[in-house]
């Protein structure tokens, strides 16, 4: 655990004890929109302190239902306890997941329990750890897809966001049906209104999983622009926002990098200053990047980590954009050896990105 995970958690203490001698109630009521299931949790009492640290991040923990047998590639079983352990290592108050699938798991007790994977990661991480939205299906029945009966239940598929209930609270949340090439599978988008229990401070964030292939470059600009109006239609009170997630496009692709762009375009800063088809970063506003030189994925399970190490910035397709904040840390979180090379069980074909950001 990095030095600033040592000061973040004694500045909190500070803030936390400082919030509470000075309450107030926030005011503002919470909209609910008319294709997203939102909850409204009640408002504690808080006045707005000074900034403090805020951890967020995004992880594509890769489905437990998928396993094509690479090398290094070990099933939800026997890697869980690694992404668990990478998640717990870095202190996080915010974490987007993607492919954190909806249906049960296969053994005996996750099948009498109901138990999903986005269930037993939040269940492992234990503590205060929540999920904004806890449906596995918007059917009827939100525990399985057969013979549903379609309702809004704000469910998002594999694409959650957990949050540790000790240091964030839920205000909002809800989903939004992402438009797809015909034949695929139902996705979506997540996204939260959260306040910042130290410092009373509000925010938003999205969790976007775009499709992945080529040839659905079009479709995945066209998700991006859905998960950008979802987040802003929710976010009338101009907070500050927070977009992540596995956006399948790298400042490589061509004929852009659409998602990105999207983003960008409506005011969003990238903390790593990932300029289109730069092999350097560009006027990154992160203070400090710790292991930016790796890439973000590693679709064959690669012992050692694919990177641009030459470069001193990897290829990313995994993200987290904010609006104008600061951003003291970014790190791409992987446990490596001095040759480069994973320790112990790769966790994902996805590193883990964090931020460590200061709300306005």
């Amino acid at each position: 655990m990095t030095r600033g995970s040592v000061n973040h958690r004694r500045l909190r203490a500070s803030l936390v004890s400082a919030s509470l001698l000075a309450s107030v109630a926030l005011a503002g009521a919470l909209p609910l929109g008319t294709t997203t299931q939102a909850q409204a949790a009640p408002v504690a009492a808080s006045a707005e302190v000074a900034s403090a640290p805020l951890r967020v991040a995004s992880y594509n923990i890769r489905n437990a239902n998928t396993y094509q047998k690479h090398k290094n590639e070990k099933r939800w079983v026997d890697r869980r306890a690694a992404v668990v352990a990478g998640i717990k290592g870095q202190d996080l108050d915010v974490l987007g997941v993607q492919e954190a699938s909806q249906g049960l798991l296969s053994d005996a007790t996750s099948q009498r329990n109901r138990t999903s994977q986005f269930d037993d990661l939040v269940a492992r991480l234990g503590g205060g750890w929540k999920v904004t939205n806890d449906r596995h299906y918007n059917c009827v029945n939100t525990d399985s897809p057969n013979r549903c009966t379609k309702v809004d239940q704000g469910a998002s598929g594999g694409t959650r966001i957990l949050y540790d209930s000790t240091r964030v609270e839920l205000l909002a949340q809800g989903s939004e049906l992402l438009p797809l090439p015909k034949g695929e599978p139902e996705k979506y988008t997540a996204w939260a209104q959260l306040r910042q229990r130290s410092t009373g401070k509000r925010f938003m964030v999205a969790n976007l999983h775009t499709v992945g292939t080529d040839a659905q470059y079009a479709y995945r600009t066209k998700q991006a622009k859905v998960a950008l109006a979802a987040l802003k239609e929710h976010n009338p009170g101009g907070l500050p926002m927070i977009a992540l997630g596995d956006w399948n496009s790298s400042r490589f692709e061509k004929p852009s990098n659409g998602p990105y762009d999207v983003f960008v375009k409506a005011g969003f800063v990238d903390p790593l200053g990932q300029k289109y088809r730069s092999t350097s970063a560009v006027k990154p506003t992160a203070e400090k990047r710790v292991r930016a030189w790796i890439n973000s994925s590693n679709p064959s399970w690669s012992r050692t980590a694919p990177n641009h190490k030459s470069w001193g910035q990897g290829s990313y397709i995994d993200y987290i954009l904010t609006t104008k904040m600061r951003v003291s840390e970014w790190e791409t979180v992987a446990r490596l050896d001095k040759k480069g090379k994973f320790v112990g069980v790769i966790p994902s074909d996805h590193n883990m990105v964090r931020a460590t950001v200061w709300l306005p």
